[in-house]
């Protein structure tokens, strides 16, 4: 698909296309035309409610300013790849507005800092260091918290990434995604190999614990990512069970959305998922490279996106996170976070119209 285009299939051929890419040894975008227009979805004649902003791999990206000191230690501490983002997965935003990337592969996560300028890294917590940092949330004090999937752990740390504590030591087997319910001030961990949901208090407490092994409602086949809403709903990426469930707080089953398949609405691979401020409901479907929109009731409103390199084109997406209107997607492959931005109150016309 081009980058205007609005696929209502997804070719098998994409996935030959997305493999290519992992294993290529540098993987160099093509530059994208200048004279092109940003992307938009729905394409016309539809009025767009969803525009390509920019694309983040570096600081300077985003108004960072190159310091030549800083960066000298930066390399010294490091490496030469420092700045450069390795296989972004997670990425949250904090209330400040520093850009927080959990990027498994460099073993780390990205803060990005507008406000102040300034950039680093956050690689190690409780005097370990950080193994697989996958899923990241932040919340309204600014706190990260960060799921290590290999070493079983939730770690927090505070708005300058500095350690606080460590969270399900012993509790959990592969945390991934994490949300946060602000109303109740409980954080939800997505335990991927239990199959199961925990929540905690901001004490650190176990409050809650639900889900097993299974396809019926409320069961979980390695779950992956998970988002709360104002009512404190829990929309849960249910992976290989090909749907999204959703949950009351307390686990009661309210609706499952999806399918296996490769068209719209379909999932193969459910990855990240997040709310706008209307309560559309975004899933990444990470191996055909997009992003599905669904009203609230799970009713498929347009897809975002495509396989490539160029503004608004994906390979292998993890993470999604929305600020605002703002959308922020970890474009993992592709070795960026792209934003993009909700601009209307959904789509005029549905997907299959």
């Amino acid at each position: 698909m081009g980058r205007h285009g609005y696929t209502k299939r997804f070719p098998v051929a994409a996935v030959v296309v997305a493999a290519g890419l992992l294993a290529a040894c540098a993987h160099r975008p093509p530059a994208v035309d200048p004279t092109l227009p940003d992307p938009a979805w729905p394409p016309a004649p539809d009025r767009a409610r969803i525009r390509y902003v920019q694309t983040i791999r570096t600081p300077e990206d985003i108004g960072i300013r190159h310091n030549a000191l800083r960066r000298f230690f930066e390399r010294l501490v490091h490496g030469r790849r420092v700045r450069g983002m390795a296989r972004p997965y997670g990425v949250a935003v904090a209330p400040n507005g520093t850009i927080a990337v959990a990027d498994p592969d460099a073993r780390s996560v990205h803060l990005f800092d507008v406000e102040q300028s300034r950039y680093w890294r956050v690689i190690e917590g409780d005097d370990e260091p950080l193994v697989s940092p996958v899923g990241i949330v932040a919340d309204g004090r600014g706190r990260f918290y960060v799921s290590d999937s290999v070493r079983g752990v939730v770690l927090r740390f505070d708005p300058r990434g500095r350690w606080i504590d460590t969270l399900g030591a012993g509790a959990l087997a592969r945390p991934t995604g994490l949300a946060i319910d602000t109303a109740r001030n409980v954080l939800w961990v997505v335990d991927t190999a239990s199959h199961r949901l925990v929540g905690y208090d901001d004490d650190g407490n176990e409050v809650a614990r639900f889900g097993e092994r299974g396809t019926g409602p409320g069961q979980f086949n390695f779950p992956v990512a998970v988002a709360v809403d104002g009512a404190g709903r829990l929309f849960v990426s249910d992976s290989m069970n090909f749907r999204v469930q959703v949950l009351e707080p307390d686990g009661r089953f309210v609706r499952a959305f999806g399918g296996p398949g490769n068209g719209p609405g379909d999932f193969d691979k459910p990855k990240g998922i997040a709310l706008d401020s209307d309560g559309h409901v975004y899933v990444v479907e990470g191996l055909h490279d997009v992003i599905h929109v669904y009203d609230g009731e799970g009713r498929l409103l347009t897809v975002v996106g495509g396989t490539g390199a160029g503004a608004g084109e994906f390979t292998l997406p993890a993470g999604i996170h929305i600020d605002g209107d703002r959308i922020l997607i970890a474009d993992s492959a592709n070795r960026r976070v792209q934003v993009l931005r909700y601009v209307g109150d959904g789509p005029s016309r549905g997907a299959g119209s």
